[in-house]
Parts: C-alpha cells; structure tokens; sequence
C-alpha cells in the first residue's frame, strides 16, 4: 500500500525527494495503542456526522418562490455606505459593556441590502405586515434561516410578519 500525499505537496519538497516517500510503503507490523485508535475513529465519525448535518442543513429553496436572488450586492455610493455603517457602529458601541443580548446588526445590515435589491427592482418600499415588501423580505430570510448551520433556535427559526416589520421600520429611520 502506497501512501496519498496531498496535491503539491512534492512540489514543495522537491521532485527527487516527494518520488521516494510516494514509494515508501506504510509498514503493516505497525501497530497503534488501542486509545489512539479509538481517538481516530471517534474524529472520524463525527467528521461523517457534522457532514451529514451540513448536508441536510441547506434545504433548498421552496418551489416557485418569489424571493430575492441569493447573490446581493449593496449599494453603490461609497458615501451613502459609510453613513450605514457609522450608524450600525454607534448603535454596537452603545450595547457593549452593557448586560442583555446585544442587537442583531448583522439582519439589519442584510435587510438593508435586500431593501436596496427590492427596490431598484422597482418593489415599493413599505414596513406594513401585509406589504410586499414585507413578505419578500421575510421569505428571503426565512430561506436563509432554515439553510442556517447553526443550531440554535434563535439562528433557524422562521421570521414573523411583525418581526420583520420591525426591521423594515429601523431601515426607514435610519434611510437618508
């Protein structure tokens, strides 16, 4: 048997050196303590568990669904960002060192970007429950939310109407 060397790895080593160690059989009368083969075999099946997990964790998209294409860039005007994130800084700097969870900036940052996608598609901006708005938001990040490696349920549950109407209502504040 043969050892694999990873791709380049005789590149870096040189070709006359890497030709002998591809060559160098892996000893069978080797034999590793029962403790060590036990520490292999348990990194490997959780290696095998958290690919499965991955793998059942990006559902895909529901079928004819209507929201915001995956790939969104923000918006143009360096100054106009600027303002953004001088605004979402402010808001992290007054959270720290105080108790309590900390704001979600991270959403508001992304919701603000759909906001932006939706309406040079031409999507009226409104913050109402029962707007298009609203609902394109929130089917965006619901799809991301189910897609969510993380585990916990504040990371993968599903967005409410009101709880997106919240975040629609701190991008109008804060809009220039």
């Amino acid at each position: 048997m043969k050892r694999d060397y990873p791709l380049g790895f005789v590149a870096k080593i040189g070709p006359a050196k890497g030709k002998k160690l591809t060559e160098v059989p892996i000893d069978p009368d080797v034999k590793l303590p029962a403790e060590i083969q036990a520490t292999i075999r348990r990194g490997e099946q959780a290696f095998k568990r958290e690919s499965k997990r991955r793998k059942q964790g990006r559902a895909p998209a529901p079928e004819g669904s209507t929201a915001v294409p995956s790939f969104i860039t923000s918006v143009g005007d360096e100054e106009v960002q600027n303002h953004r994130e001088s605004m979402l800084e402010a808001k992290a700097q007054q959270s720290r060192g105080k108790r309590g969870q900390p704001p979600r900036l991270d959403r508001l940052r992304v919701v603000w970007t759909i906001v932006d996608r939706l309406q040079a598609e031409g999507v009226r901006f409104a913050t109402g429950r029962n707007s298009k708005m609203n609902k394109l938001v929130r089917e965006w990040l619901n799809v991301r939310a189910a897609r969510s490696p993380h585990d916990s349920k504040s990371r993968r549950k599903q967005l409410t109407p009101d709880a997106v109407q919240e975040l629609l209502k701190q991008v109008e504040r804060h809009r220039q």
